[in-house]
C-alpha cells in the first residue's frame, strides 16, 4: 500500500480514483437517484433509520410508514441507486486520503496508507447493507403482511455500522489529524488544496448521520 503512495505514479493513480469518483456520485445522484428522491421528497432521511433499524418489527413498520409509490422508490434508491453512490464517495475519499498521505510522512504516511482504503471497504459494507434493504423492501411490496427474517435487518445493521464508524470515525480522525501535520510539512498550493477537498468530504460524512441516526432511536 505504502509502496503505491509513495511511487512515482501514485499522485495521478490517487487522483484519478477521486476524479472518477466524482464521476460516479455525480451519475448516482443525478441520473439513478434524482427522480425517486423527488418521490420521498422531505421523507428521504427516514432511510437512515431503516439502515440501523436491526429488529423485523421496526424495519416492517418504517416500510409500511410509506405509500406504495414510495416504497417503489426507495427500492430503486437502493438498487442500482446507492449501489453506485457507495463506489462515488469511497472513490472520491480513497483517492483524497491517498493524496494527503503522500504529502506526510513517518507513521502518518504508514497509516495513510491503510485508512486510505478504508471509504472503499466502507462502499462494499454499504452495497452489502443494500442488498439486504432491497430484500426487505421488495418482499413487503409484494406482501405487506409478510414476515421478515431476523437476520435481514440485523445483518443491514451490522453493516451499516461498520459503515458509519469507518465513514464517519476512522476515516475523518486521520484525515483532520493527517491535515493538522500536513500543514507544517508541505504548504504547497497543491496541498492546500488536498487539504481543503479532504476536510470538505469527511465533514459531509459526518454530519448525516449525527444529523440523521439519534432521531431513530
Amino acid at each position: 500500500m505504502r509502496t503505491l503512495i509513495r511511487s512515482p505514479r501514485g499522485a495521478w493513480w490517487c487522483a484519478a480514483m477521486a476524479i472518477a469518483g466524482v464521476g460516479v456520485f455525480a451519475f448516482a445522484i443525478g441520473v439513478l437517484m434524482l427522480p425517486h428522491s423527488s418521490t420521498l421528497g422531505d421523507r428521504l432521511p427516514e432511510l437512515t433509520c431503516l439502515q440501523v433499524a436491526f429488529t423485523p418489527t421496526r424495519a416492517s413498520d418504517i416500510v409500511a410508514s410509506f405509500t406504495v409509490e414510495q416504497q417503489s422508490a426507495i427500492a430503486n434508491l437502493l438498487i442500482p441507486g446507492d449501489v453506485t453512490f457507495a463506489w462515488g464517495y469511497g472513490l472520491v475519499l480513497a483517492g483524497l486520503v491517498g493524496l494527503l498521505a503522500r504529502r506526510v510522512d513517518g507513521q502518518w504516511q504508514r497509516a495513510g496508507a491503510i485508512v486510505m482504503w478504508l471509504p472503499l471497504v466502507a462502499s462494499l459494507l454499504d452495497v452489502t447493507e443494500d442488498l439486504f434493504l432491497y430484500r426487505i423492501v421488495a418482499m413487503l411490496i409484494d406482501d405487506p403482511a409478510a414476515p421478515v427474517a431476523p437476520a435481514l435487518p440485523l445483518l443491514a445493521g451490522i453493516a451499516a455500522t461498520l459503515k458509519y464508524f469507518a465513514l464517519a470515525v476512522v476515516t475523518p480522525a486521520y484525515s483532520i489529524a493527517g491535515i493538522l501535520r500536513g500543514l507544517v510539512v508541505d504548504r504547497r498550493a497543491g496541498a492546500l488544496l488536498v487539504y481543503f477537498l479532504l476536510l470538505l468530504a469527511c465533514l459531509s460524512m459526518v454530519t448525516r448521520p449525527l444529523q440523521q441516526i439519534p432521531g431513530c432511536f
